[in-house]
């Protein structure tokens, strides 16, 4: 693995397991794990991992992890569940509407990831702090949608959700 790859998988293993609300307060989580770069690096890797930057609870601002496109695999051990949204709680399906809960402040990277798809049994989503709406085709079958969520939401999630989507 590469310095670069080691890198992303950090900055991923540290926005997974902390509320991080700034890239100065990232910088020094990095460097407790002996990576210190510059903060034009950082901002090029938090570009690269699709981050967005949201409100929280208490007033504040945290970063959380989008789609960015690399597989987990090149990112190492620790970013293997960065691809299959591991914040994502449960899945529940209704008609044609199929409802996310997610960890509080995850909802964006999980309806991001959803839309970056462009799937078109996929009309579109909605994300608050920790639910998302994802309308989803008439002509869809219940199965279709969930093959498709399994591509983004762990399958101990999906497993749970399976009766639901069941015709």
């Amino acid at each position: 693995m590469d310095k670069r790859q080691d890198r992303l998988a950090q900055i991923v293993d540290i926005l997974l397991h902390h509320e991080v609300g700034s890239q100065e307060e990232l910088l020094q989580l990095l460097a407790l794990k002996q990576c210190n770069i510059t903060q034009a690096t950082l901002s090029r890797d938090l570009k690269t991992l699709h981050t967005s930057k949201i409100a929280t609870e208490n007033g504040g601002y945290r970063y959380v992890l989008g789609n960015s496109g690399i597989p987990p695999s090149d990112l190492g051990p620790a970013a293997e569940d960065s691809d299959h949204h591991s914040a994502v709680l449960s899945v529940a399906r209704t008609g044609h509407t199929v409802v996310i809960q997610t960890r509080n402040g995850y909802a964006g990277g999980v309806s991001f990831a959803l839309d970056e798809m462009h799937h078109p049994l996929i009309l579109g989503t909605i994300a608050g702090i920790n639910t998302v709406f994802v309308a989803t085709a008439e002509e869809a079958s219940r199965m279709e949608i969930y093959e498709i969520l399994c591509r983004i939401i762990p399958s101990r999630i999906m497993q749970k959700a399976l009766p639901s989507f069941k015709e």
